[in-house]
């Protein structure tokens, strides 16, 4: 992640901390069925956001480190284990593609819905592979998009368009490819979908209102096989649902 990710996420910190998509989705329960029932000492959460997955795992460690490059960020992580009533939950600056701890420190590392803002995938492949010990386990979730070009390319317009801290989201064979290529084995996969609202979408990134409304035009003469890919319903008042694709991986060292 550069500057410009992290004073969009400082910016809109306090907005994705009530978010119903990264608070509640299917992608949280998924992360915490491929932890299993094993008992992991010191794991960490990259680019945590409001800490969510760091919460959900942490009563499977000994400690967790819930790390970003947004302050505002690290600032609801606090406020929000201090509710929740977690405490061996710790909280660290740091960019993932450049880790600022010792190799094969952790016996488990979490990413979710955060890698389609870094900008160099394999860097950050490369860094978890360094941190993790030998035995350790990885487990990432992200927005993931679609294998067809067309649903793909639109996909990908509107995130960036919302969002100009996006840079890109990779269909399932892409990140198939990537964790090959950094010397990950995968153990464990599921494709899932988060379900989302276009209102409360582009307002929790804070999009420009004069794009919000080309948006919105856009979509009501969506492509039908767009909106077939996505399951995008017109509510008639400015308004769409949709779901986005999502990738749950679980690896270990090959």
């Amino acid at each position: 992640m550069g500057t410009d990710a992290r004073k969009q996420f400082d910016r809109t910190a306090a907005s994705y901390a009530v978010s119903r998509a990264h608070s509640n989705s299917r992608s949280l329960a998924l992360l915490k069925e491929f932890a299993g029932d094993r008992r992991y000492g010191i794991a960490i959460d990259i680019a945590t956001g409001p800490g969510f997955a760091a919460f959900a795992l942490a009563d499977q460690c000994d400690e967790m480190i819930a790390t970003d490059i947004s302050k505002g960020m690290l600032q609801q992580v606090q406020k929000l284990a201090a509710e929740r009533k977690i405490e061996n939950v710790e909280r660290s600056f740091a960019d993932a593609h450049a880790l600022p701890f010792r190799d094969a420190s952790f016996d488990l590392i979490a990413c979710r819905t955060a890698p389609h803002h870094f900008t160099s995938i394999p860097t950050f492949l490369s860094e978890v592979r360094r941190v993790l010990a030998s035995s350790g386990v990885f487990l990432m979730v992200d927005t993931t998009t679609s294998e067809s070009e067309l649903p793909r390319i639109w996909h990908q317009n509107m995130e960036w368009r919302r969002d100009r801290s996006h840079v890109a989201a990779s269909p399932p064979s892409g990140w198939r490819r990537e964790f090959v290529q950094a010397g990950f084995r995968i153990v464990g996969e599921q494709l899932t979908t988060v379900d989302m609202e276009f209102n409360d979408w582009v307002l929790r990134s804070n999009t420009p209102q004069e794009e919000i409304e080309v948006m919105r035009n856009e979509w009501k003469n969506i492509d039908e096989k767009i909106s077939a890919e996505y399951t995008v319903k017109d509510h008639g008042n400015g308004d769409y649902s949709f779901r986005w694709p999502v990738i749950v991986l679980k690896a270990v060292i090959s």
